[in-house]
C-alpha cells in the first residue's frame, strides 16, 4: 500500500494539470485586470463629466451661426443644448426636430406611444424606449414638458 502513495506522488499528469489551470486562471486575472484598469478609466471621466458646471460651455468660444450642436460622430452620442443656449429648433439634430415638432403639432399631451406612432416611427417596445430616452432629455432642456403622468407636451 505504502507503494501506492509513493507512486502516485510521483505521478507527473496531475502536476502537470495543475500547471495548466494556473496558466489558464493567470490569463483570466490579466482580463480581469485590464477590464477593471477600462472601468475605473471610464469611473473617472465620468466623475470629471459630472464634476463640470453647467455653465463650462459658456467659457468655450461661441460656435459661427449654422453650426451644429451635435457632437462629432465618432463620440457615440448627440448633444441637446438647452432651449435658452440657441436661437432655435433648427439647430437640433433631426431626429430631435422631427420629435419636437410631432408634439408641438398635437390636440395636446402625448404619450411616447402616441408620438413614436404620429412621427412614422416603430412602436416596439425597444424603440419606444429610445425615444422616450430622447423625450426625457428635451424635456430635461426645456424644449419639452413632461406632465405627472409621463406624456409630453410643448413648453408653456
Amino acid at each position: 500500500m505504502r507503494r501506492d502513495v509513493i507512486a502516485a506522488g510521483t505521478d507527473r499528469r496531475p502536476s502537470a494539470e495543475l500547471a495548466e489551470q494556473a496558466q489558464h486562471l493567470t490569463k483570466q486575472l490579466a482580463d480581469t485586470q485590464h477590464e477593471l484598469d477600462r472601468v475605473s478609466v471610464a469611473e473617472q471621466v465620468v466623475t470629471q463629466m459630472l464634476a463640470e458646471p453647467e455653465s463650462a460651455g459658456q467659457d468655450t468660444p461661441a460656435q459661427a451661426p449654422g453650426a451644429t450642436t451635435s457632437a462629432p460622430a465618432d463620440s457615440g452620442f448627440v448633444i441637446v443644448p438647452h432651449r435658452h443656449q440657441v436661437s432655435g429648433a433648427d439647430e437640433l439634430p433631426a431626429d430631435y426636430q422631427l420629435l419636437l415638432q410631432t408634439v408641438t403639432d398635437a390636440a395636446g399631451p402625448l404619450i411616447c406611444k402616441h408620438i413614436c406612432h404620429a412621427a412614422g416611427l416603430g412602436t416596439a417596445s425597444g424603440q419606444v424606449e429610445g425615444t422616450r430616452a430622447k423625450l426625457n432629455r428635451l424635456a430635461e432642456r426645456g424644449w419639452l414638458r413632461k406632465m405627472p403622468a409621463g406624456s409630453f407636451a410643448p413648453p408653456p
